[in-house]
């Protein structure tokens, strides 16, 4: 999540159980973030091993997403479905779909302009499938964060569920094996092959380390013996941009305030109008970015920043307009510092920096190819010998550095005994997937066939009586029916 944060200290691994504060003691920003961050990690714990990796609960109106109403449009010659209100849990987070009327799939509030279900040929087969995440949510994206009452301040931000109805076609190259004519009951006993074409299970990795300079006497050093030479504390965020679906060929970008230097933006040519100039300067690579890109998993335009005058910046270039760009859409909205810059040993591209892989076999890490982000800190992409790295836009690894220790926050492993930088998956972003239905084109019209509805239902642990809940503005409430069990 790109914000203002110190540092992300939630670790499954030590197993916290809370967080508890002692008198006089400075209040941080990460000590309240991992007690929730804890306290979630539970909920959904527990939520998923009771459900399982998904399910809703049963009942008309509880159970949601249920695709239904399959209709022609004829303007565009494609198909729109309806989703069907109610409640489901995906790997133990709860979606909702608690609008007073059916979502459709093209009306998708966090999914602007998801690809057509256009008319095929006879015997065509979608999978229908739900895509759940959490999206960092700042007052840029949600002005009602603000607080009026202190002239607008920008406080606490806030984590979204986001959930997105998405449809594959069955006969994809990357459709898992003897999963092209599967019945529901095969694809829910084989999910987690589907799981892996759309989140595999090695995204790349990273490790991160801070060299000190050889026979240094610069006195401007802060302090002049540390290994991390930076002047202030910094949480610096390495971010995959941009990856090329035939090579697999990927870039990153890096940030040493995790991406928080953000703004709405207005652009004109060259000149870029910002609401808050903080942050900019000339020779700065800024992303060009709007809600609808960022939704959809696709990376901005880069562009170099060339003068600072006022509020207005003034670029390089206009601007590409990035492929996934709708016609409707309004482009660009948002404008995010990054703080890559050409220097020896890195190749740029459109102004990222390529990811060059070294081998997991390559033990010396003092010979061994590192990337320079700046300040001493060095990052090096790990490749195995016998896997396929699939990077994905927009994960993302998180290093802070602090300046009292001189060094980065990142864990040893020991190797041929010694101690050396540890490697780490991606700190996110993580998806959650499950099916909900397979659509069949027959007799020139779309369907869900009886049997084809893959979502599945638990029953309340207390089944005494049949509940059934109606749906309002407020959540769960307007009227409880209380019948007498079925004998």
């Amino acid at each position: 999540m790109k914000g203002d944060f110190s540092r992300d200290t939630f670790d499954v691994a030590k197993h916290f159980s809370r967080v508890l504060q002692q008198q006089g003691r400075v209040q941080l920003d990460a000590d309240w973030n991992e007690q929730t961050a804890i306290l979630l990690h539970y909920l959904r714990i527990l939520a998923a091993d009771l459900i399982g990796p998904f399910a809703g609960p049963a009942g008309e109106k509880a159970l949601g997403f249920k695709i239904k109403e399959l209709k022609l449009i004829p303007t565009s010659n494609s198909w729109n479905f309806s989703i069907g209100n109610g409640r489901y849990y995906v790997d133990g987070i709860l979606c909702e779909n608690d609008g007073s009327q059916d979502v459709t799939y093209m009306t998708q509030k966090d999914f602007p302009n998801p690809l057509a279900l256009s008319s095929p040929t006879e015997n065509k087969k979608y999978l229908v499938y739900l895509d759940v995440w959490e999206r960092h949510v700042t007052a840029l994206e949600d002005d009602a964060i603000r607080e009026k009452a202190l002239g607008r301040a920008d406080t606490a931000s806030r984590a979204q569920v986001v959930w997105q109805v998405k449809i594959w076609d069955m006969d994809k190259p990357k459709t898992p094996t003897g999963q092209k004519d599967a019945n529901a009951k095969a694809i829910r006993a084989n999910w987690e092959q589907w799981v892996n074409v759309w989140q595999p299970s090695y995204l790349g990795c990273l490790r991160a380390w801070v060299k000190p300079p050889k026979d240094s006497k610069d006195a401007c050093l802060t302090p002049p013996d540390a290994k991390y030479r930076g002047p202030e504390n910094q949480l610096y965020r390495v971010e995959i941009h941009k990856v090329d679906e035939n090579t697999g060929a990927a870039t990153f970008k890096w940030s040493r305030d995790n991406g928080a230097i953000v703004t709405t933006c207005e652009l004109k040519g060259t000149d870029l109008t910002v609401h808050n100039p903080y942050g900019f300067a000339v020779g700065q690579w800024v992303e060009l970015t709007n809600d609808g890109l960022e939704l959809r998993g696709e990376p901005g335009s880069l562009v170099k920043v060339t003068k600072v005058e006022g509020d207005t910046l003034t670029l390089s270039a206009e601007p590409k307009i990035p492929t996934g760009i709708q016609a409707q859409e309004k482009w660009a909205t948002k404008v995010r510092r990054w703080d890559q810059h050409e220097a020896k040993g890195i190749t740029f591209f459109d102004g990222a920096v390529k990811i060059v892989e070294q081998s997991f076999d390559n033990k010396d890490v003092d010979t061994a190819l590192w990337i320079p982000l700046e300040d001493g800190i060095q990052i090096q992409f790990l490749k195995p010998s016998n896997v396929t790295t699939q990077y994905r836009s927009g994960d993302y690894w998180l290093i802070p550095a602090r300046v009292a220790t001189g060094n980065i926050e990142w864990p040893d492993i020991k190797e041929d005994g010694k101690q050396v930088p540890g490697h780490k998956p991606p700190n996110g972003i993580r998806h959650h997937y499950a099916p909900l239905a397979i659509l069949t084109y027959e007799n020139s019209a779309w369907s869900v066939k009886e049997g084809n509805d893959l979502r599945c239902k638990f029953q309340p642990l207390n089944n005494t009586c049949n509940l059934s809940y109606s749906y309002g503005e407020e959540g769960i409430g307007g009227h409880l029916l209380c019948n007498p069990p079925e004998s």
